[in-house]
């Protein structure tokens, strides 16, 4: 029976019916959701009047300079620019307001990468800044936030973001906040994104004392606060507590927090152990051992420790953390050898341990484990400046994911084994800096995805594969300072993506190919330095139309350049031609005077090639110049007046025409825009003292300017200048004393005028200057006290002048000289002991023709970077100081510590006159070389103390006219490095030790006039450089080259050919020397005879002869 009396046949419609009923209310569900979700606007769901009311009044507190919210209008807030409502209910639930980056090309990294960063400037344009309004509360279901990247100017996170209780998503990144995060965000226990770290171009200066607010964050997920500084004063373990609390942390970035504790161990309540996935702890003040709780992390695909001061080996347990993906301990204090568990992390793609200069170990074992990896992972391997040495194996073929390998900067050796050619993923190879030596490579070609390739600064030898043309994607390629030779490839043009091309200082030679101009990419070339030979330039560089810097410099640079050579350069910046001998001039740059480039240079540096002898014009049409230089070029012209006006108007920060034979007057009175930086040295230019304004670096030297210096000289150029060079000009009068108003002056340099008079008085205020230089005048009277108060002079250079007196006791403060040459005066007086004692920074001692008396004084001993010491021609008495052997400069000189700054600094043209090689010798730039001792011309007496001959660096010692006795040093010879040797005129006795055969650089040998005996000893050094006046005045000598043969022996000049044994050739040579000179009569008789008798017998040769004489008169 059933139910109601209902028929099975009616049960069965009913239940049909239900179930279409059922699909119709499906479909009908299905296209309400449809419509919801994809086609909204036919759906009247808006947001909420309150909460579009609170959008309004957040959009109110900001500003928008760019109108990105202009589209907050309107009644439907769901449709603003940024805003996010749920599809459903109309609610609020994410604000996407994050500033859209704008990227520009920076550079190159350290990696020679190219890099494309935040444009900050551009970026700003577009930020929001002011403040944010809490009206954010209103949106009670706000699950997303994101302000990053914006400009708010310095003020704090508001606290009331940490009552948005529903917010799953929070990024106020890079977006000019500071204080201190509040501690309130720690109530956001939904949160799960957390994003507050600051880029380094963004002036952001968030603080933290803790992270205990960070437990309060339990859904957290990822946390980024890298560059927020910590600023508080908690125990080790506090950051790392907050951390381990959040049970679902799958990545935490602390990178550049100011961080310098990190515990050895974790609580034992650690819950991120198998979740923690990234740890990035990098450019903190970590100072211990790697903690080893890091390997228990078996989760981790990323730990970055890079840049901090961890110390101690590689741990072996790194093989624990085999999932690990990027392990980056990079520009640390870790040391030791590479381990060999490294090998075995064979899921690793990214391996930096760049910078950490105490790593060692070879390669090869590292090398060859990881290609043994089923799954060959490996993508970067990064062991630039570490001590690792070795081979490179050539199973670093079999590395085939490779796409950055960078070993430069190691002790790597060998050469790049052919296998490399395997790696076609390869896009950054950067072998720089190392020891690899023989050839590039013909596999090199098959690195098809390669885009930077740096062979520079090893022994690569061989010429240039012609494979390399196959780098089609190459974006830079650098081979210089190599030993690589030959031409160019043609196939080089194959480079279509080149931008950057480096061979400076190789030994290539030969002409640029004319496929250079197929690299219409190219930004930068430069090929430059004293070992090239090259020998043209093609015009086909015209087509390099991207050509931003171009540098062309070699020793046999020959040619012209044209116009053609610029056909269709439209972006060149920088230009730099020239030749690296200035004696060769073979380059010629040669275009119409009326010629606007195409370009608008900022920088144009010619210099040792035939440009003159006009003036070019061509210059004066660059309107972005500020770096000219047209040194030694062949300019005799004079300067136009529109070319100073340029710099006049023009700021032209470095100006160079020096070394030209420039004529013609300037302007006495000049003011430029601004420059730093002006040379017009070694010209012939005329006319009065010239009081040119608004230059920092003014050189004029060794020009023909007359007339005094004028008074007013301080007034006029102003008070920015900071060297002034007027040197070897015909200046007159005195130095005034407003000279001392120039109160930041560095270099004062008027040598080789004739200056008279005294010096004022009134240095003290002048306490940045380093150089002075007054030699070689007339000028007279003491040295001024005041000259005591400079404490930053360097260079005291008063030699050749009629200065008289002692020297002030008040120079003894000058405790930073270098250089003191007061040679060629009228000083009296003793050597002040205070010399020794108080300027420790002595390299050069010039007291040379004085009147100088009294002794040596031995705390000239205690100068430890003395290499140049001349008394000679004083009055000086006493001994020699046994101490000079402590002259540690003269003893070793370690090249690594030479102070070149010294040298290569404010003053590079210094001069002096030096006493060697039996000549004086004016000594420029290679005064860093002379290592000299000159005590020749003085009343000294005793013996020559035994331990000179320690000083091995020396390479010249002249004790020549003095009153010394005893005997020459018997270790003589350990002299190594002795060019220059004069003992004359003393008393000394004795034999000449064999030692002095040793000294294979001696080039001047006087031993004359002295009490020498015995047999001169021989040695080819001193057979080349034998006289006879080397040893004249000493009658006990025998032997060669002196005419006294030794008794028992029968001593020769060396023979200059070959005699049989036993056969006595003397009275042969003295035959072939008597018909050598009869011959030299007869011939010239007969030639006499041949010409003057024919002409005298000859009347119509004789008319012939005078016509041509009188024509080639006229």
């Amino acid at each position: 029976m059933f139910m109601g009396g209902v028929a099975p046949a009616s049960f069965a419609s009913i239940h049909q019916f239900l179930l279409l009923l059922l699909l119709f209310l499906g479909f009908l569900y299905l296209q309400i959701t449809i419509h919801v979700g994809g086609l909204s606007e036919k759906i009247t769901v808006s947001c909420k009047e309150g909460e579009r009311q609170a959008l309004l009044e957040f959009k109110a507190g900001l500003t928008d300079a760019s109108g990105r919210l202009s589209s907050w209008v309107g009644d439907d807030c769901c449709r603003w620019r940024g805003v996010g409502c749920n599809n459903m209910t109309g609610h609020v639930i994410k604000l996407h307001l994050r500033n859209q980056i704008k990227e520009s090309f920076l550079g190159f990294d350290v990696f020679n990468n190219a890099i494309e960063g935040i444009d900050p400037e551009a970026t700003n344009k577009t930020s929001l800044g002011g403040t944010i309004s809490p009206s954010l509360l209103k949106l009670k279901h706000l699950n997303y936030l994101d302000l990053s990247f914006n400009n708010f100017q310095g003020t704090n996170i508001p606290k009331f973001i940490g009552s948005l209780e529903n917010l799953r998503y929070l990024n106020l990144s890079s977006a000019s906040f500071s204080g201190t995060i509040p501690p309130h965000l720690g109530n956001l226990s939904r949160l799960q994104y957390l994003d507050l770290h600051t880029e380094y171009y963004y002036f952001d200066e968030l603080t933290f004392n803790n992270l205990q607010w960070v437990s309060g964050l339990s859904s957290l997920r990822y946390l980024n606060m890298g560059g927020v500084s910590f600023e508080g004063k908690s125990s080790a373990d506090d950051w790392i507590q907050a951390a381990t609390m959040l049970p679902s942390l799958s990545k935490l970035h602390l990178s550049d927090c100011s961080l310098s504790k990190i515990p050895l161990s974790l609580p034992f309540y650690a819950n991120f152990t198998t979740s923690l996935s990234v740890l990035e702890l990098a450019d903190n003040y970590f100072n211990s051992s790697i903690p080893p709780w890091l390997f228990n992390i078996t989760s981790l695909t990323v730990l970055d420790l890079s840049g901090n001061y961890f110390k101690g080996p590689i741990p072996d347990t790194f093989s624990n953390t085999s999932s690990l993906q990027n392990l980056d301990i990079s520009y640390t204090l870790i040391g030791g050898r590479l381990p060999r568990t490294l090998g075995n992390l064979c899921n690793l793609k990214r391996l930096h341990l760049s910078g950490c200069s105490n790593i060692t170990g070879e390669i090869t074992e590292l090398v060859n484990s990881l290609s043994l990896c089923n799954s060959n992972s490996l993508e970067r391997l990064s062991l630039m400046g570490t001590a690792v040495s070795g081979l490179i194996p050539s199973s670093i073929g079999k590395l085939l994911s490779l796409i950055d390998l960078y070993l430069s900067q190691t002790q790597l050796s060998g050469s790049i084994p052919a296998s490399i050619g395997n790696l076609s993923s390869l896009r950054t190879l950067d072998f720089s800096e190392t020891q690899i030596r023989g050839p590039i490579p013909i596999s090199i070609g098959g690195l098809s995805s390669l885009r930077t390739l740096d062979l520079s600064g090893n022994q690569i030898m061989g010429s240039i594969p012609a494979s390399i043309g196959n780098l089609s994607s190459l974006i830079r390629l650098d081979l210089s300072e190599t030993q690589i030779r030959g031409p160019i490839p043609i196939s080089i043009g194959g480079l279509s993506s080149l931008i950057i091309l480096y061979l400076f200082e190789t030994q290539i030679t030969g002409s640029i190919p004319a496929s250079i101009g197929n690299l219409s990419s190219l930004m930068t070339l430069e090929i430059s330095g004293n070992q090239n030979t090259i020998s043209s330039i093609p015009e086909s560089m015209g087509e390099l139309s991207e050509l931003v810097e171009l540098s062309i410099t070699g020793s046999s640079l020959s040619g012209v350049i044209s116009e053609g050579h610029f056909k269709n350069v439209t972006s060149l910046k920088v230009l730099q031609l020239g030749s690296e001998d200035p004696n060769n001039k073979l380059l010629r740059f040669e275009v119409s005077r009326d010629w606007i480039p195409t370009f608008s240079l900022e920088e144009i540096r010619l210099y040792s090639l035939q440009m003159g002898p006009n003036f070019p014009s061509w210059p004066a049409t660059q309107k972005d110049l500020f770096f000219l230089t047209l040194s030694n070029v062949g300019i005799s012209d004079t300067i136009p007046d529109g070319f100073l006006n340029l710099c006049a108007w023009q700021r032209i920060d470095h100006l160079d025409l020096s070394k030209n034979q420039i004529r013609g007057r300037v302007p006495n009175s000049f003011e430029f825009f601004t420059a730093t930086y002006v040379d017009l040295s070694f010209n012939h230019i005329e006319g009065s003292f010239p009081l040119w304004s608004n230059v920092s670096y003014l050189n004029l030297g060794t020009n023909s300017f007359t007339g005094q210096i004028p008074k007013n000289l301080a007034v006029v150029l102003g008070s920015t200048v900071t060297s002034l060079d007027f040197s070897g000009n015909l200046l007159t009068g005195s130095i005034p004393s407003s000279i001392c108003e120039l109160t930041i002056l560095r270099a004062l340099i008027i040598s080789h005028n004739s200056l008279r008079g005294e010096l004022p008085n009134c240095w003290k205020d002048m306490k940045d200057l380093e150089v002075i230089d007054l030699g070689n005048n007339n000028l007279s009277g003491k040295i001024p006290q005041s000259i005591g108060s400079l404490s930053s002079l360097r260079f005291l250079m008063l030699g050749s002048n009629n200065f008289h007196g002692k020297l002030p006791l008040s120079l003894r403060k000058c405790t930073s000289l270098w250089n003191l040459d007061i040679g060629k005066n009228r000083f009296t007086g003793n050597i002040p002991t205070w010399i020794g004692e108080s300027l420790s920074n002595l390299h050069i001692i010039r007291f040379r023709s004085n009147f100088l008396t009294g002794k040596i004084p031995s705390q000239l001993c205690n100068l430890s970077m003395l290499h140049f010491l001349d008394l000679s021609h004083n009055n000086m008495s006493g001994s020699i100081p046994q101490c000079l052997s402590n002259l540690s400069y003269l003893k070793s000189r370690d090249e690594e510590n030479i102070e070149l700054e010294f040298y290569e600094g404010i003053y590079q043209d210094q001069h002096m006159m030096v006493v060697t090689k039996g000549r004086e010798l004016d000594y420029t730039q290679t005064l860093e070389l002379v290592n000299s001792i000159d005590l020749s011309h003085n009343h000294l007496s005793g013996k020559i103390p035994d331990g000179i001959t320690r000083l091995v660096e020396l390479g010249t010692l002249n004790l020549s006219m003095n009153h010394l006795i005893g005997k020459i040093p018997e270790k003589i010879g350990d002299l190594r490095n002795l060019e220059t040797l004069d003992l004359s005129l003393n008393q000394l006795s004795g034999q000449i030790p064999t030692s002095i055969s040793s000294l294979t650089f001696l080039s001047h040998l006087n031993l004359s006039h002295n009490n020498l005996s015995g047999k001169i000893p021989s040695s080819n050094q001193l057979q080349t450089i034998g006289n006879e006046s080397m040893y004249t005045g000493n009658f006990g000598l025998c032997g060669w080259p002196l005419a006294n043969n030794c008794p028992g022996t029968n001593i020769s000049p060396p023979p200059t050919y070959a005699k049989v044994d036993g056969e006595d050739g003397s009275d042969e040579e003295w035959m072939d020397m008597l018909w050598f000179y009869i011959g030299i009569i007869m011939g010239f008789i007969v030639g006499f005879w041949s010409v003057w008798g024919t002409l005298f017998f000859k009347k119509s040769w004789r008319i012939a002869y005078f016509r041509f004489i009188d024509h080639y008169i006229e």
